[in-house]
This record gives structure tokens, sequence and C-alpha cells, in this order.
């Protein structure tokens, strides 16, 4: 597994450290792998949390005004020693409330550094956080339920209510509150692999692991992969049943990636938890998706859900500033059991309109199953020199098509060109669907106009060159489109306009693209078909053979 490390017993002290330089307030401990705010006002409660490393941003990138006043950080996946523990209780010099979650050498640690340092005569307190409800609570056979993201909503609430100035008693009892209440339940799509080490564990393409622990720890089952949605649901039915959370009740929702899992499949995550509650009756206070706690580089999330009052929510809203909580406010566009608001675009209409039907409608649904059926095929074309999108956006916009077909004069070949054109723009972004919006314009004025289909044709390929800039020989499409208005000029027949196009897209495969994203490849573009063009021959085998 590659990473990007030095050594590998230095990964932790060089993280620390990066962590520090851009920390405003903060320094390190000497002699110990731990930060600490100095320029927290004195006299005030300090928070301090820490676990194993790995799993950043916790704990080092919560270290702030409003949040953590230290953390201490063990080796990867490991806890923390006791002296690095007290080292930083000393540092911080007042009150202190540990956050530590429930794992048996983070409680051994923690919890040894809490004794020794009240027996200096320190005021010291500490609350464990395990809000894992994939795990029976009474389980007396495991080491209990283990500590989970939820422990990040945890340390906002300990975080403000010191810096609100309450007592020592009073930052606790909110915090270990907070702790009661807040569940969480997480699923893995890919195992993490630590620095210098293997795969913590192994899942078959299709296979994901539910309720597992932030270490790779085995979760409470293994199942095959499902869409998004239903697994949302049921992390989202465990937690509220774990957690009698129902109708009426008011939450945080905290979606958290556990590394590897791309914000935009946090933010689907984060979009079905918020509606399922909003089904449950269930008012969502506040909501988040980001990665908070982490397990390095492991695929997978997790749904923490943090029942609030208003003086628990005013906790959350507190301001804080650190690296790694969420600048934004949380606050949702409306009542989670409803639909998210949308305004209406002034003056968009729709360019064509008529009943459905015409004797093109055939012929446009055998184009548009063709595009469909060829996703796959022109995703790899495109996946060997390009950036992978063309088959899914081409799919994409056929679906668009095929959607809008019953509004459409489909006996009129420039409407039902126009009305594809409308659809590819609103469905394809990118550089393809300016590009063949316009080839779809052009062949619609021209035929408007009384020009001939290859005139048309021939008019589609002058569009694309003007708006794009590539020409004959550049390798993309138009060296598929221009050879086919050719044949098609010169016989008639769109079989033979096929039969050209895909002679010119074979040609492709020996071409130096000067256009496009093939081009940065140059010469490595070598031995592959240009996908566009492929992507020409699909469709006009399609006309021919409707």
């Amino acid at each position: 597994m590659k990473k990007l490390i030095n050594a590998t017993e230095d990964v932790v002290p060089e993280a620390l450290t990066g962590v520090a330089r851009v920390t405003e307030g903060a320094a390190l401990v000497e002699g110990h792998r731990a930060l600490v705010r100095t320029d927290r006002t004195a006299g005030r409660v300090a928070v301090l949390s820490g676990g194993g490393s790995g799993h950043e941003p916790a704990f080092a990138g919560y270290v702030g005004p409003g949040h953590l006043d230290g953390a201490v950080c063990g080796e990867v996946f490991a806890s923390p020693g006791v002296d690095a523990v007290l080292a930083a209780i000393r540092a911080v010099d007042d009150p202190t409330l540990l956050v530590v979650m429930n794992y048996t050498g983070d409680r051994l640690n923690f919890g040894l550094a809490a004794q020794l340092a009240r027996a200096e005569g320190r005021e010291c307190a500490m609350i464990t956080v395990a809000d894992d409800v994939a795990l029976d609570a009474d389980d007396d056979v495991t080491a209990g339920r283990r500590g989970l993201a939820g422990t990040v909503l945890v340390t906002k609430v300990a975080g403000a209510a010191a810096a609100a100035g309450r007592s020592l008693d009073e930052v606790t009892e909110a915090a270990q509150a907070a702790a009661a209440a807040v569940g969480t339940m997480g699923l893995a799509l890919a195992p993490a692999t630590v620095p210098g080490g293997e795969a913590g564990f192994s899942l078959g393409d299709e296979e994901i692991e539910i309720g597992l622990g932030i270490h790779g720890e085995p979760g409470v089952r293994r199942e095959s992969l499902r869409g998004a949605d239903e697994l949302v649901d049921e992390l989202v039915a465990t937690v509220c049943d774990d957690r009698a959370i129902g109708a009426g009740d008011r939450v945080v929702v905290l979606v958290n990636g556990t590394g590897a899992t791309p914000p935009m499949e946090l933010s689907i995550v984060l979009r079905r938890a918020v509606e399922n509650l909003g089904e449950r009756g269930v008012t969502v206070e506040r909501g988040w998706s980001g990665t908070f706690l982490s397990s390095i580089d492991m695929a997978g999330v997790s749904v923490a859900l943090l029942p609030v009052d208003d003086d628990r929510l005013a906790l959350i809203d507190a301001p804080a500033r650190s690296a790694g909580w969420p600048s934004g406010s949380g606050v949702l566009s409306g009542s989670a059991s409803e639909p998210v608001p949308s305004v209406a675009v002034p003056g968009e209409t729709t360019p064509t309109s008529g009943d459905g039907t015409g004797r093109l409608r055939g012929t446009v649904e055998a184009v548009g199953r063709a595009v469909r059926d060829a996703e796959d095929h022109l995703t790899e074309l495109d996946a060997a020199t390009g950036d992978g999108d063309l088959g899914t956006s081409l799919s994409r916009g056929a679906k668009a098509v095929l959607d809008d077909l019953d509004a459409t004069d489909l006996d009129d070949p420039v409407a039902t060109l126009r009305m594809v054109a409308a659809s590819v723009r609103r469905a394809i972004g990118g550089t393809s669907g300016p590009l063949l919006a316009t080839a779809l314009l052009h062949a619609a004025e021209h035929l408007d106009a009384g020009g001939s289909p290859d005139e048309a044709l021939r008019a589609a390929a002058d569009g694309i060159a003007d708006l794009g800039g590539a020409r004959r020989g550049d390798r993309t499409l138009l060296d598929a489109l221009y050879p086919a208005a050719d044949a098609l000029a010169s016989s008639g027949s769109m079989t033979d306009a096929a039969d050209a196009a895909a002679e010119g897209a074979e040609a492709t495969a020996t071409m130096t693209p000067r256009r496009g994203r093939s081009s940065y490849l140059g010469e490595r573009a070598h031995g592959h078909r240009d996908a566009g063009a492929e992507a020409v021959v699909i469709v006009l085998r399609a006309l021919a053979e409707a």
C-alpha cells in the first residue's frame, strides 16, 4: 500500500507537528506526543481528549477555542501512555476533564493519569464515550460498547461548557449526559491499512461489514452491498431503536466518513438520514457530513445521532475554532419532513411541445437504447485515455431524451433535434454536453433551411469544431463525423455513413491527440480508439437500423 510517509516510526510525531504548525495558540508538549492550547483563559476548566493516532482530524484537529484544550496522541490505533496524558494535564494546569473513548487501553492509561493527577492535588475528572449501538450494552463477553464518531459531539459539548465558564462538575455533567445520549452505527466498504502494515481485514467486491469499530475490529455481521438509502435506513433505525429516538424528539446528526469515503457519498448519506428522521417525526436541529473521526484510509461511514434540548443545542451551536470542526452552522434549509426548497427559473420553458407520437419516436428510442447499452463499453474506452465519464454522461443524456419524448412533436425532425439538444444540454455537463447540443442545433438549423441530411451532419461537425477548437485529425469525434458526412453525401446511405464513421474511429487509435483530456497523454494514447468517435459510430449504427 502506497503511503505519503517518511519512516514508519516518524508518522505520528511528524503529523502532530504539522497540525501544531497551523493551530493558532497551540504548542507541543516537550517530550510527549501531545498538543495543548497556550492561549486559553487561566482558571477555566480544560477539556482534554485523545487516543490512538490514525483517526484524524481527531483528536489534535479539535484543539482550539470552544473545543478541546489539548489532545494526547498514541501510536497508530494504540493508546497514548500514562506519562503523556499526565504531562498534558500538568501543561494546562487547571481543573481538567478527560473525554475518553471506551477502549481498554484508553480507559487504563487516561484513568491512571487522572488518578496520579488527583494525587498531586489537581482537580481531574474523566468520562468515557461508548456510543457504538451495534454491540449489546449488557454484553459481558466483549470489552463493552466502543467509542465512535459520536465522541466528537461529546467533546464539542464539553468544550463549549468549559468555555462558558462552568465548573468542573458542571462540565463533567454536561459531557456525561451527552455521552449517555449519543448513539452511532457504522459500516465499512473497504479496510484500513496502517503505515508499514497490511489491510486490517478483507472484503469481497460486493461485501460490506456492518457495525465495526474504528480500528477495523469485526462488525456484527457481513452483508452484501446494497443501495445507499437502504443501508442508511438500517443505520438510522438501529440507532433510533437503541436510543429510543422517536416522534417529537430533537436530534443533531453527524455523518462521518472513515477516511476514504468521498464527500459526495457522505452527502448522499446525510440526505437520506435527514429524510428518514423526518419520516419518523424527529426534528433534525443540525446536520453535518464530513470526515470527523477517521480510520486512516478505511472506506465507510457512520451515522451519529445526539438528542438535544435547548441547553445542549446551545452548546453545540457555541462558537468553536478548530481545524476539524465544521465552519457551517449545520442548520437545515427546512423541515426534515419537507422537500428541499427550490426556485423556478424565470423564462425557462420547454423549447418544443407535442403529444409524443409520430414517425420519429421509434428512431429516437432506438438511438437512446443503443447509447445506454453502450455505457460500459464507452466508459472503458474513455478510462484508457480520458477521465472515464463519457459512458455515464451519454447514458444520462439518453435517459433525459427518452424522458422528454412525450412533450415533443416527433413528426418534425427539426423540432425533434432541438428537443434532443435541450435534453442533452440539461443532463450532461462538462465538455460533452455543450458540444453535443451545439452539434444538434447546427443540424436542426440546416434542416430547417432545407438542407439535406448529409449537410446537416456536416453542419453538426462544423459546430463542434467551431465551439471546441478541434479539427479533423486531432483524434476526436470529428474523425468519425466528417467521414460519415462524406459517405452520406456520396451514397445517401446511413449504413455507409456508419461504416465510414467506424473506419474513422478505428484510425484514431494511431493518432496523437491534440485536443481534449487525452492530449495530455501524447503518444501514450496510441492503441486506444477515441471514445467520442466510438459514440458517433454507435449513434449512426442505431439510425441505420431504425
